[in-house]
């Protein structure tokens, strides 16, 4: 039961709640939140509070409640020195247009954990552990969540196989951010990648459906195909079967991959059925469709 003091500038106030009052005032709207005004020296004030208010945590909690004391309605509207227009992120808006391009062409959007295990990130798509290239978790609380997904395709396939019951075909697809280590120059270590991915499960392959919304996706963003964008023969990626996996080509750089995945990954998440899988980068598509208008 002990009463707790903070020290506050009283031009730390008045700047962040846009007033200009003296001590006194502060004194008198402090005292009417029940907050006592121990001494002053300079521009610091020092105020004491019950430990009844376990509200306050921080100095900005003393300046909110001298606002309050004082009267929010009582503060002057001014406009601001600088004038902007606020306004959508460029890539968000473009995300939101494949993502209702997506939705039309019949895929059910999913919104899947960012963080998972190893197993499900490497072991189950048949992947080595790639410890230099995953953000990993140093406490973590369960296996399920020991690191920050590498790829989108775990997830979906956690989605169909929870749904195994429901009819097929299935049809389902995410646009969300994957996070890789970066070099050391940079703040955090790690930057975030965003990617699309989508799924098709039916009683066959149905390649030529996954690659329909591929044909889809890069007419969208003004890609043609042999002359800006192309399939390579990739028999290097084992999440696909041998001859099924193909490599997406967008001016030369390799943005994802696209194929039918290999019975040994639907059979680590129960799936009876044939699943082609698609998944490439999101800004080389936003950098080839900024480039085209």
């Amino acid at each position: 039961m002990t009463y707790n003091t903070f020290e506050v500038e009283l031009s730390h106030v008045n700047r962040l709640l846009g007033i200009n009052i003296d001590e006194a005032k502060a004194r008198e709207c402090a005292s009417k939140m029940g907050l006592t005004f121990l001494k002053q020296e300079g521009d610091k004030m020092l105020i004491e509070f019950p430990p009844t208010r376990s509200d306050i945590l921080h100095p900005c909690d003393i300046v909110e409640d001298i606002g309050i004391g004082y009267g929010f309605n009582n503060i002057e509207k001014v406009f601001p020195d600088t004038n902007t227009v606020g306004g959508f992120q460029p890539n968000n808006v473009f995300a939101d247009m494949l993502r209702q391009e997506l939705a039309q062409a019949g895929y059910i959007e999913q919104l899947t954990f960012s963080l998972i295990s190893f197993k499900d990130n490497y072991e189950l798509m048949r992947l080595p552990v790639a410890m230099d290239e995953c953000v990993r978790l140093s406490n973590p609380k369960t296996i399920e969540f020991e690191m920050v997904r590498t790829s989108l395709l775990p997830g979906l396939l956690k989605c169909l196989q929870g749904n195994k019951k429901e009819p097929i075909p299935q049809k389902v697809f995410e646009l969300s951010d994957c996070v890789v280590l970066a070099d050391e120059n940079s703040e955090t270590g790690a930057r975030n990648v965003r990617k699309l991915a989508a799924l098709v499960c039916d009683q066959t392959a149905n390649f030529q459906v996954i690659h329909g919304l591929l044909d889809l996706l890069m007419c969208k963003v003004g890609g043609k195909m042999h002359d800006d964008y192309k399939l390579e023969e990739n028999e290097t990626d084992p999440r696909f079967l041998t001859r099924r996996g193909v490599s997406i080509m967008l001016k030369g750089v390799k943005v994802g991959s696209i194929g039918v995945l290999h019975p040994e990954v639907l059979a680590h998440y129960e799936l009876k059925y044939p699943v082609s899988a698609i998944e490439m980068d999101f800004d080389p598509l936003f950098d080839h469709f900024k480039s085209t208008q």
